[in-house]
């Protein structure tokens, strides 16, 4: 987590990060205008592709999307309407609401009118209740027209039974290539954006324990002038040196460490969550389609759709391309799904019981080692179906015993790391905090008004996520339900839900705005990805239809069309807001680090000093900590005491300031 009591300094010299229009962006309404209209477009795709019963039903039903998406942004509507457009009016988005419940009731289905009403009061009541929230209110309504969407999908279109027999097709080459171009396009992230640098302080102790590891330690060394070498979330405990945070995400950069490319860990691990989002779309869209071979089309495509949506979301792509831990999260998240779906088939090759048994408790534990809390709440429908699955008898004592043996392994290791570190059993990093770092409390209370934008993203996760959303996902995942692979949906749904309302009350997480998204509900993004793909690619399903002359499938592609160009838009307005405020972020905190590299300097000491650099002296402290003489060493000076220690035990080193740029001046 960030420093929680730590505020921005001044940032005249890194351009928009200076911009009073966060979270996350440079341009707040124009973002959520953005997205906003991306989903509208995307879910009168829908609409075009599955009309209501009648086309006076499915014309009322557009316009009520267009209007609550529109609400916030379009004041000149509302005067259109005789209405006030007030921020607190709140006149257009029940006009929207009562639309569609005549929509629904025309429509021929008393189910989704009843639903729509009781929705359109739930609603009524939340808007009067929340306060300084207005994007989000309307991203609440649009949210709820993808429930009645996939509603609508999944009652008036179940799926033939001849499409619920599994497709016996091998995905190899796909998943290759998902895997490569997603860790490309990290990489290029990585180098563009980040310059290969860190300041935050979860990046800067994940690193430092990271190296640690790849010496096989579990613990640094306690170096000489300690209070130099500072790091916020790297505590000093009886004699260890250690980071905060859990052994999992920084286990598996520890080798990327030893080789020198520590840079590389987050774009491989970003590879492998888009291999699990790219498995899960093809389980959740089968059975979809109206004979086995569209339904085997329709989980081809879902292949393609899910990773590609995931990763193209700004945020998730900026996470992926950094070295916090929660792309490990996912990953972790999105594995277990998936291995705990294999091993729970019937007929299962005693080979492949024991790979996916090993693999769902490695991806159980180390989820929780990753992040406990994370791992925890989205461990919850997992473990609801995998005792379901026991007591069915449904699971291979070789696929248990797999995943015993995954899980015993992994979380065993991380306990003993952790006994080694601490001197006790079962403790972590965060049982100390508080008597290092009084502010590093855990803090649970229920959300002000301005604050459901980080709570509940609705809009920051919609153009922060973006392609992925979730008006699009919770449409998915409720068709998907029509499928063969309800137990997936039931999974990513109630452990998402489990994550959700975990952070709901987390006071941590409201108002960080780093420029890389809602990290901590960034594990959302998997069931929302699977769902967005469950949904679209029977859309898609049209072009690649065989035997269907060219002509006549352009003239059924519109709805994919549509669809495509509502994700190609809202991608190309919201990354420019994102990508280049993350990119000047990282460069005005990194200036004196990449300072230093750039110089070239040996057998140097650079002093970091509070308030004449750009970021908080303990982030960029930043030192090997089992290399006790390296080239450079970056130490902050806090009195004179600091520098009689570091010239007594660092002698013959040429010394240098740091300063708010890139330029050393000598000491």
């Amino acid at each position: 987590m960030p420093r929680p009591t730590a505020t921005p300094q001044s940032c005249s010299g890194c351009g928009r990060r200076a911009a009073t229009t966060l979270p996350y962006t440079d341009d707040f309404p124009q973002a959520a205008a953005v997205a906003g209209q991306s989903i509208a477009a995307t879910l009168t795709a829908l609409l075009w592709y599955r009309p209501l019963r009648t086309r006076g039903a499915t014309i009322l039903f557009g316009v009520a999307i267009w209007l609550a998406i529109l609400a916030p942004s379009a004041p000149t509507i509302a005067r259109f309407f005789h209405l006030d457009p007030s921020p607190r009016d709140l006149s257009m988005l029940q006009i929207s609401a009562t639309l569609a419940i005549a929509a629904m009731v025309l429509g021929g289905s008393r189910l989704l009118g009843v639903l729509a009403a009781l929705g359109q009061w739930g609603l009524y009541v939340v808007a009067h209740a929340v306060r300084d929230s207005n994007y989000e209110l309307s991203f609440a309504y649009v949210f709820f027209y993808g429930v009645l969407i996939g509603v609508q999908a999944l009652t008036t279109e179940p799926p033939a039974r001849a499409a619920r027999t599994p497709v016996a097709r091998s995905f190899g080459r796909q998943d290759g290539i998902i895997f490569l171009v997603t860790m490309a396009l990290a990489l290029v992230v990585t180098n563009l954006v980040f310059g290969r640098v860190v300041f935050n302080g979860d990046e800067v102790a994940n690193s430092f324990q990271a190296d640690v590891y790849g010496h096989l330690r579990a613990y640094a060394p306690m170096p000489p002038c300690p209070s130099m070498f500072e790091n916020y979330w790297v505590f000093r405990h009886n004699g260890h040196a250690f980071s905060q945070y859990t052994p999992g995400w920084p286990m598996f950069m520890a080798a990327f460490q030893r080789l020198g490319v520590i840079w590389l860990a987050g774009p491989v691990m970003g590879g492998l969550l888009a291999i699990a989002i790219a498995r899960l779309s093809r389980r959740v869209s089968a059975g979809l389609g109206r004979n086995p071979e569209e339904s085997a089309r329709i989980v081809a495509i879902a292949g393609w759709l899910g990773p590609i949506l995931a990763i193209a979301g700004p945020s998730l792509l900026l996470n992926s391309a950094s070295r916090f831990s929660h792309t490990m999260v996912c990953a972790c998240f999105a594995w277990a799904v998936e291995s705990l779906c294999v091993v729970s088939d019937r007929s299962l090759a005693p080979g492949r019981a024991w790979r996916y048994g090993v693999l769902l408790g490695a991806s159980a534990a180390l989820g929780v080692a990753t992040r406990p809390a994370d791992g925890g709440t989205l461990g919850i429908g997992i473990f609801l179906y995998l005792l379901w699955v026991l007591f069915r008898r449904r699971i291979t004592w070789r696929a248990f015993a797999g995943t015993a043996l995954g899980f015993v392994f992994f979380g065993g290791l991380t306990a003993i790391i952790l006994r080694l570190q601490l001197g006790a059993w079962l403790q972590t990093g965060y049982s100390i905090s508080s008597s290092i770092h009084p502010e590093a409390v855990l803090r649970l209370s229920w959300p002000e008004p301005h604050q459901y934008k980080y709570s509940v993203p609705l809009a920051t996760g919609s153009y922060c996520w973006w392609p992925v959303a979730p008006a699009l996902g919770v449409a998915g995942l409720l068709r998907a339900l029509g499928g063969r692979e309800r137990r997936a949906v039931f999974m990513l749904s109630v452990s998402g839900l489990g994550l959700l309302a975990f952070y709901f009350f987390v006071e941590f997480g409201r108002g960080g705005d780093d420029a890389l998204g809602p990290r901590y509900l960034l594990p959302l993004v998997v069931p929302m990805a699977v769902g967005s793909a469950a949904i679209l690619a029977p859309l898609f399903e049209v072009l690649l239809r065989a035997g269907t002359p060219w002509l006549t499938r352009l003239r059924t592609a519109g709805p994919a069309i549509l669809a495509g160009a509502a994700a190609v838009y809202g991608v190309a307005r919201v990354a420019p807001g994102m990508y280049p405020l993350a990119h000047a972020e990282y460069m005005y905190a990194t200036a004196p680090l990449r300072g230093a590299r750039r110089a070239g300097l040996k057998k140097a000491i650079v002093i970091i000093e509070r308030g004449h650099v750009p970021a908080d002296e303990w982030n960029l402290a930043q030192n090997p900590p089992m290399n006790p003489n390296p080239d450079i060493l970056f130490l902050s000076r806090h009195n004179e005491a600091d520098e009689i220690c570091a010239r007594q035990n660092f002698p013959g080193r040429t010394w240098y300031r740091a300063g708010m740029n890139e330029t050393l001046t000598r000491w």
